[in-house]
């Protein structure tokens, strides 16, 4: 064993290979070409589960924990030769794969930690609960692991590396051997060896599971080697409750920067998110902000010298302007005129995640339509799933002046933003009341109510705000329109995934208006989809569109967003036709919102009135409480099963708009769907018993 510069024992490449019984016995290993194996690791969206993992932790321990595992990352295989010729971007696959290792890494100890903490501490729930604590957990562990322990230094990793080329050596001339014979591998000159062992080692990677099921048993031996030996380093097995919760910053008085910060966020993403959904406002005046600011379609209107785009939205008329903040009476400033047209063109989606921030931290911070409530501009960076850059001391130091510099033009672009609203309707002590309506979105105010402008001088850490009236009006008793939004569409790349991002707040806002009706499955036709997204097909190769548009619905049935998709009564051979796709923007689509969505506006839904008549013409009340119930019945087998409304309509031979229906009471199923459903449960209830 070697100590490194740490004083920590670690194998090294010999020894370990040793105690496995791998050093190479073939004469013509040395013949084979220097190779590497890079892992592209894909950034996964999904939502981790840290109860569900750490359950799987305490089951098998330690040592016995999986680290890594199959179709986590993509592998391919390079001779060194071709590594030199790029070697920046090579470099760059071998650090991210690297530091997917530390993360593993730092992963199992924070569980071994929590799991020693729950025995004498009893408090493991609720940090398991809190998915940003437990995030920042890891990262401070990752942090420690790069720059106090042997990680940090490269003849370690050179080590693994080494050991790591070995055992596919040997597996794989010992395969050629087993295919060709020992004689018949000696008779081959340099490049023949070689080029047989590359298509060998590629096809392996490629088709063979258990060779790379028995690589990656391998290569979790090594590394938890390695976190024994941290631990042991650490002396992490007889540390106290407060020294679990020093390394793990469980407690702000630990955490040397942004303490105060890091309990905001944390406060934030565990008290104000309904399953990672946020509520935000649902009023036609909102939608529209929102539309304007990603579209950016203002024009010049009549009169008025200032950017302008119309509201036309259900029975809201009116139009949005923007005017800077500094114009205080609207009065006409050709300065001010040109600095608005130019604001209209750095107006970008960055904007609309900032605008569904405040309104979301509006909504769960303050009491009252008046109040002026609070917020660290870094909240504003963290509800986008952004993560604060490293301090020089290795922990969680700030986020960078570019990222503060986006929010404070962002918040510009969101003050200069006027409404005026000469037809709509708000409701008043229950009733619908005609009204018109003119002032901005959100008013910058400090806590003795003065209004300030936006600027790095105003708005160092914090800022103070609150609604106007255009807004405040919609928030008013039973008027109130708020929506579940899901925070993916502030978390989705403003560049990247743009689709997913417009598509998710279109989807919500939709959701929300149909809550009343429940007709959560009415079929959105893919032009008007297109539409609301701010794109247009592309007509010299429209399945450019196509393609895209499909991914990003496949992207948000993966991301939890939407639960399926699908198109009704569209004919796949019609895509091989000259003009298919003025058909294809005609067709309609069918998407089915996640069952949190469903859950929510369950309350708000507008009943419809089932008339049954009796043989005497009165209600059959028992009749219809008996449809409730295998409705309700229905509804929770399907969520048992996990199956969605599409794939249950599919099992019963019937549309999933009529099974929604039916789950939530307000159509009556016939005889024979009725026999169907019954069946369907038996049969469901009878497989559960077996």
């Amino acid at each position: 064993m070697q100590k490194n510069i740490h004083g920590m024992e670690n194998l090294t490449m010999e020894t370990y290979s040793q105690s496995n019984g791998t050093m190479s016995h073939f004469p013509w290993s040395n013949k084979i070409k220097d190779f590497l194996v890079l892992c592209i690791y894909e950034p996964s969206n999904q939502y981790y589960d840290f109860n569900k993992t750490f359950k799987l932790h305490k089951l098998k321990g330690l040592t016995g924990f999986q680290m890594f595992k199959e179709g986590l990352s993509t592998s391919f295989v390079i001779w060194e030769e071709s590594y030199k010729e790029n070697e920046e971007l090579f470099f760059k696959l071998r650090v991210t794969a690297r530091n997917e290792t530390i993360s593993q890494m730092a992963q199992n100890i924070v569980f071994h930690l929590i799991s020693r903490y729950e025995k004498i501490a009893s408090k493991s729930d609720t940090f398991l609960n809190d998915k940003q604590l437990i995030e920042d957990a890891i990262y401070q562990m990752e942090n420690k692991l790069k720059k106090d322990t042997f990680l940090a230094k490269e003849s370690v990793w050179n080590d693994f590396y080494s050991w790591f080329r070995l055992q596919i050596k040997e597996w794989i001339l010992e395969e050629i051997v087993n295919l060709i014979g020992f004689n018949e591998v000696e008779s081959l000159d340099d490049e023949e060896l070689n080029n047989i062992f590359y298509q060998h080692l590629t096809n392996n990677f490629a088709k063979d599971t258990g060779f790379v099921s028995k690589l990656i048993y391998l290569v979790n031996g090594y590394v938890q080697e390695w976190v024994k030996l941290i631990i042991i380093h650490f002396n992490l097995e007889s540390c106290s409750t407060e020294k679990i919760e020093e390394i793990l910053c469980f407690k702000k008085d630990f955490c040397p920067t942004a303490d105060l910060l890091l309990t905001n966020i944390r406060d934030f993403s565990s008290s104000f998110t309904i399953q990672d959904h946020l509520l935000v406002m649902n009023n036609a005046p909102y939608q529209s902000v929102r539309d304007a600011i990603y579209k950016k379609n203002f024009q010049k209107v009549g009169k008025t010298p200032w950017p302008s785009t119309p509201i036309l939205r259900g029975n809201t008329e009116g139009f949005i302007q923007i005017i800077p903040k500094a114009n205080h009476s609207l009065h006409i400033n050709q300065s001010l005129v040109e600095e608005a047209w130019n604001q209209v063109q750095l107006l970008s989606d960055a904007d609309v995640d900032v605008f569904d921030a405040l309104c979301s931290l509006f909504l769960s911070k303050a009491r009252h339509n008046e109040d002026i409530i609070e917020i660290h501009l870094n909240e504003l960076l963290s509800i986008r799933g952004l993560k604060p850059k490293l301090g020089g001391d290795g922990r969680r130091g700030g986020y960078e002046a570019k990222q503060r510099e986006q929010i404070l033009k962002s918040l510009t672009n969101i003050q200069s933003i006027w409404i005026n609203i000469h037809k709509s309707i708000v409701y008043e002590k229950g009733k619908p009341v005609h009204t018109m309506l003119q002032g901005r979105t959100f008013i910058f105010k400090n806590h003795m109510g003065e209004e300030y402008s936006i600027s790095e001088k105003t708005c160092k850490k914090k800022i103070t705000f609150t609604i106007d009236e255009v807004f405040a009006k919609f928030l008013n008793g039973s008027g109130r329109q708020v929506a579940l939004l899901s925070i993916k569409a502030l978390q989705y790349n403003p560049y990247k995934q743009l689709w997913e991002k417009r598509l998710t707040r279109y989807l919500s806002w939709r959701w929300r208006t149909q809550a009343r009706k429940g007709t959560f499955l009415q079929p959105n036709k893919t032009s008007t989809l297109l539409e609301a997204i701010g794109e247009k097909l592309n007509t010299r190769t429209p399945s450019r569109t196509r393609e895209r548009f499909e991914k990003a619905l496949d992207i948000l049935l993966e991301d939890g967003v939407i639960a399926s998709w699908h198109y009704e009564k569209w004919d796949e051979s019609i895509a091989d036709f000259k003009g298919w796709a003025n058909i294809w923007l005609n067709s309609m689509i069918l998407i089915e919102p996640p069952e949190i969505i469903k859950d929510q506006y369950r309350s708000i839904e507008k009943k419809q009135k089932v008339q049954i008549e009796s043989k005497h013409g009165q209600l059959n009340l028992t009749n219809q409480k008996k449809n409730e119930q295998l409705g309700e019945l229905i509804r929770m087998t399907r969520k048992n099963l996990n199956l969605t409304l599409f794939q249950l309509a599919e099992e019963l031979e019937v549309s999933a708009p009529y099974v929604s229906n039916i789950e939530r009471g307000i159509k009556i199923p016939s005889n024979k769907i009725r026999m169907k459903m019954l069946k369907w449960l038996e049969s469901h209830e009878t497989n559960h018993e077996k």
